[in-house]
């Protein structure tokens, strides 16, 4: 798999304070890579690095090959879509027009959406399951439903990348496994390459291609979930000592000790 994003020597400091590192790396396409570390790692630096909402202090980050010094904004947003962790509110839109506004980069501002924008806000709505939703406002939805809005959202925007910044950390864990079956489907599906900052390292393991760790500004680990769940590589991640085990081919359950 050739990089969809690659990652050069990027630092990032704010003030005194290195937040990121001297950090190298590539996030291959159509993979789904999982950012994960303590809280104040950077993980969530890294990934605002990657959706260009931040400029790092040094190094470079390249899109399909391309520096972002060349990528136009534009072009940027038709390639690359981005969640924050707390999404601006919707002001009493609807699923649908929440949904339309991922077709925004390719009409902009006063452009008139003709059959395959509708088309493609169908297709959106209709892959994330919310079709019996399209109407009702989205400050109606429960949190996960939410979520697959802002998800169908970016879907509709066509573009080959989501960036998602702990898009589980507000909800149940029923909720939590949804989400995230949906992006793996979606991933599939659509040969999309998902890069997600994550919390809970046993649903990263389940759902995710990759894991890569972080621990104050620092790449501590990278790998597929089976090299990443392990005792000691785990105690490396988080500090603190852990135990790991294998319940079915797959799933694995860490704990403290």
């Amino acid at each position: 798999m050739s990089a969809f994003f690659k990652v050069s020597g990027l630092g990032v400091r704010i003030g005194d304070a290195a937040i990121l590192r001297n950090i190298h790396l590539e996030f291959r396409e159509g993979e789904v890579t999982a950012l994960l570390g303590h809280n104040g790692s950077g993980k969530s630096t890294l990934l605002k690095i990657l959706a260009r909402q931040m400029s790092p202090s040094c190094g470079d980050v390249s899109v399909l090959g391309t520096s972002f010094h060349h990528t136009g904004a534009r072009e940027f947003a038709r390639t690359v879509g981005y969640l924050p962790q707390h999404p601006p509110g919707t002001d009493g839109l609807t699923v649908q027009e929440l949904v339309a506004l991922g077709r925004y980069p390719w009409r902009g501002p006063l452009g008139r959406y003709n059959d395959e924008d509708h088309r493609l806000i169908d297709q959106a709505i209709t892959d994330t399951g919310l079709d019996r939703f399209r109407h009702r406002s989205v400050d109606t939805l429960s949190g996960g439903e939410r979520q697959r809005a802002w998800i169908a959202m970016l879907l509709a925007q066509q573009t080959r990348c989501l960036l998602l910044d702990e898009p589980i950390s507000a909800l149940d864990v029923k909720h939590q496994v949804e989400t995230l079956r949906l992006v793996h489907r979606l991933a599939e599906q659509r040969e999309l390459t998902v890069v997600v900052v994550l919390h809970d390292v046993d649903l990263a393991a389940r759902f995710c291609d990759r894991l890569v760790a972080l621990k104050t500004g620092e790449l501590v680990a990278d790998g597929r979930p089976r090299e990443i769940m392990d005792a000691a590589m785990l105690e490396s991640i988080y500090g603190v000592s852990m135990g790991v085990m294998e319940r079915a081919p797959g799933q694995w359950v860490s704990y403290v000790h």
